[in-house]
């Protein structure tokens, strides 16, 4: 039995001074970088226009894990974030890890672009995106997982 998940997630990574978003496709198996944002008093307004124009159902945003165990400096102000998220759009903020996304995409965009004229990186989105992919697949999985028991 194939239990389907529908409805779109909104994915961010959340920055001191940008914050990258992605959006996911209605069946929640894809995630696409959308947007890098400010992080200026137009952010939570801007994402909660987003989540309507999108008529998303969730929104994930990536939990600064520091490598060498312990809180990274920015927890604190993403967990203020989330929740401040969570009460403009109504919708469920979840924080999922987000170690080493920013240098995966980076990474993965670099090669994309060797060849091109235009060598500006959108890291950020594509961080929202890779933290909005992991979700997505966990998801799944652990709906497979939970109906083959």
């Amino acid at each position: 039995m194939l239990i389907a998940m529908i409805g779109r997630v909104i994915g961010v990574d959340y920055g001191a001074k940008r914050v990258g978003v992605a959006v996911s496709d209605d069946a929640q198996f894809f995630a696409f970088a959308k947007d890098v944002l400010p992080n200026d008093d137009t952010l939570l307004e801007k994402i909660a226009e987003l989540a309507r124009k999108e008529g998303a159902e969730k929104i994930v945003v990536g939990e600064a894990d520091n490598p060498a165990g312990g809180e990274n400096a920015i927890v604190h102000r993403i967990a203020i974030f989330s929740r401040a998220l969570e009460v403009r759009t109504g919708l469920t903020v979840e924080e999922v890890s987000e170690m080493y996304t920013s240098a995966e995409a980076r990474r993965a965009l670099e090669d994309k672009v060797k060849t091109r004229k235009n060598k500006k990186i959108d890291v950020d989105a594509a961080a929202a995106a890779l933290i909005l992919q992991t979700y997505l697949d966990k998801q799944r999985q652990e709906i497979k997982e939970s109906t083959s028991n």
